[in-house]
């Protein structure tokens, strides 16, 4: 659950195996050819990579699709995250909360009471934003920013598979008590979740789509939210994707762990009938 917070949070030179990619084409019977393309939501400024080929591919489209667009909106995110009443520790038991404060202030190196000031209107599950984010050192790329901004300076529209409150919604259905479970994990053993973040990341180095399916589907902190968070997402995804492909030449920027798996995108766009190829870039 840690790496779920930027929704499946994902060198220079990249290693290939047979059938390893990122980029795919997709070819639907009398329908232009259309790109799907992995990304990883925050990535180290020194690990990023995006060659001259992906920014062509992206000129050359009639539209791109992310999962969100928009990206630059922050302030309707902010207002998703925060709570109408109460405060985000209520969750926890009293011990649990002491743990947690102190956790968040060393993390961020501060008083515990300043730490509780900072978060108390916060959602819970910005929490786990937090630790995701101090696993990366320096600064940040938001790679599918990266693709709006390029898609807006060719002056291509840009468009999302879903809006940003139905993705911060997924979050407000995991019961309390789950969700404070979740967040004493990372809390208890940080060392865990900086190990999956890695291993994450050397497989999208990799461009290991399979192997990046793998691990996030037998991670136990998905715990029932996987079907929400993954499949249930991967599926309202693909009649969207169909109609838009029916005209236009599209370039689609989603996470990287939505692609592979028996549910993922690419298998669902094969049963639906498109050919979809992994293209080297």
């Amino acid at each position: 659950m840690r790496f779920l917070t930027g929704i499946f949070l994902f060198i220079s030179s990249f290693v290939f195996g047979q059938n390893n990619s990122l980029l795919y084409q997709v070819k639907g019977k009398d329908k232009k050819v259309s790109y799907l393309f992995g990304t990883i939501h925050m990535i180290p400024d020194s690990l990023y990579y995006f060659p001259g080929k992906l920014d062509k591919i992206i000129s050359k489209s009639d539209e791109v699709i992310l999962e969100v667009a928009n990206l630059s909106d922050q302030g309707t995110a902010m207002k998703l995250m925060t709570l109408e009443s109460g405060s985000c520790f209520d969750i926890f038991t009293p011990e649990q909360k002491d743990s947690v404060l102190n956790w968040g202030s060393a993390l961020l190196g501060i008083k515990p009471e300043q730490f509780e000031k900072g978060f108390g209107k916060r959602k819970p599950f910005t929490l786990l934003q937090l630790s995701f984010q101090k696993m990366i050192t320096g600064k940040i790329r938001m790679v599918d920013m990266e693709i709006e901004s390029k898609a807006q300076s060719d002056k291509i529209p840009v468009t999302g598979l879903e809006t940003v409150e139905y993705q911060l919604s997924i979050f407000d259905k995991i019961p309390p008590k789950e969700m404070a479970e979740f967040i004493m994990e990372t809390v208890r053993k940080p060392d865990e979740g900086e190990k999956t973040f890695q291993k994450m990341v050397q497989y999208y180095h990799k461009q290991d789509l399979e192997s990046l399916a793998k691990l996030i589907l037998e991670s136990d902190e998905l715990g029932s939210s996987a079907e929400e968070l993954l499949d249930k997402r991967n599926q309202n995804w693909i009649p969207k994707m169909d109609v838009l492909m029916n005209s236009k030449s599209c370039f689609f920027a989603v996470g990287a762990g939505h692609l592979g798996g028996p549910n993922g995108v690419i298998e669902l766009l094969r049963k639906k009938g498109y050919e979809v190829t992994p293209v080297k870039y």
